[in-house]
């Protein structure tokens, strides 16, 4: 009775250490592009089923896409830093670029 006790509290105080030993690695020894690749990659395998929608001015919907997991922002090749599209791939793998000037709604299914 007594030695499965200790063996719980030693298994508790080891997750405890990995987790903490983590966190310290992640936090202290990763630069902050390693971090945020790192967040990406874990993005990309989770997924994240949204729909997008594209509305015209009038405020009818023209086109909607249903599971898309990942929406990207460009950027202006100038280094100005404007973003002048966004775009997504759709399940069946088609490239979809969206320009700045249409309304669109990315929401989470």
């Amino acid at each position: 009775m007594a030695g499965s006790i200790k063996i719980k509290v030693m298994g508790v105080l080891l997750l405890v250490v990995l987790v903490l030993g983590g966190v310290v690695f992640f936090r202290y020894f990763f630069t902050y592009e390693q971090r945020q690749q790192f967040r990406r990659n874990i993005d990309t395998v989770t997924g994240q089923n949204m729909t997008v929608t594209v509305f015209g001015f009038d405020g009818r919907i023209i086109k909607r896409w249903v599971g898309i997991e990942k929406i990207t922002s460009g950027y202006a090749r100038g280094g100005s830093g404007e973003r002048n599209y966004t775009f997504f791939y759709t399940k069946e793998g088609k490239y979809v670029q969206i320009p700045d000037s249409v309304w669109y709604i990315a929401e989470e299914e």
